[in-house]
């Protein structure tokens, strides 16, 4: 546990008011900001895919809240002085991040649906390493809030990965049964095959 503090503590050890303000945007973004984005997004071009996505995420939310309830791990702020809270004070759990299980979710749905209707290598190459770089900075956002340790990030990201990757598996399924390719379903215009 020391090594976590030790990268918390050196994160806010660069703070500054535009990284403090940048970080709670990033944050922010990684929760029901881009959940809300995300729904109206696949509301507007892939009704399938808000439906499969809510699922997802809502599995991922239950598990995430279960074992935060099972783990019991307390936040960094409230165990150790040098960690400050930037940001609100939250009375749950750290173990594991909820907002890097929100951000791992929106990028495994989002990178389905831009790759399903952007055929582009490079177009794809840049697709995932946004994504990425956008589950990173939340990961990143909520060590340097003082809001979660390095295992937290990571166990969130693991626990909506392979939730995420589940669901994905059982809508090629599903898909197959009936005949329709799963790329097709995350296409633009896919509500009609």
């Amino acid at each position: 546990m020391a090594f976590e503090i030790n990268i918390i503590e050196f994160l806010q050890a660069g703070r500054n008011p535009f990284f403090d303000t940048a970080f709670l945007m990033i944050s922010k973004i990684g929760s029901a900001l881009g959940i809300v984005a995300i729904c109206v997004f696949f509301l507007i071009f892939s009704r399938r895919m808000l439906g499969w996505f809510l699922l997802s995420y809502g599995f991922v939310n239950v598990i995430v809240r279960i074992v935060k309830e099972l783990v019991q791990r307390i936040r960094p702020y409230n165990l150790v002085d040098t960690v400050l809270c930037l940001g609100d004070k939250v009375e749950d759990f750290s173990f594991p991040s909820g907002h890097t299980a929100v951000a791992t979710a929106i990028a495994i749905f989002l990178g389905l649906f831009l790759f399903a209707n952007f055929r582009s290598k490079g177009l794809r190459v840049g697709i995932v390493i946004s994504l990425c770089v956008y589950v990173g900075l939340v990961a990143v956002s909520r060590m340097y809030l003082g809001m979660h340790y390095f295992t937290d990030v990571l166990a969130g990201f693991v626990i909506s990965a392979v939730v995420c990757s589940l669901f994905l598996t059982f809508m090629w399924f599903y898909y197959k049964s009936k005949n329709i390719k799963l790329i097709n379903v995350a296409r633009i215009g896919g509500e009609k095959e």
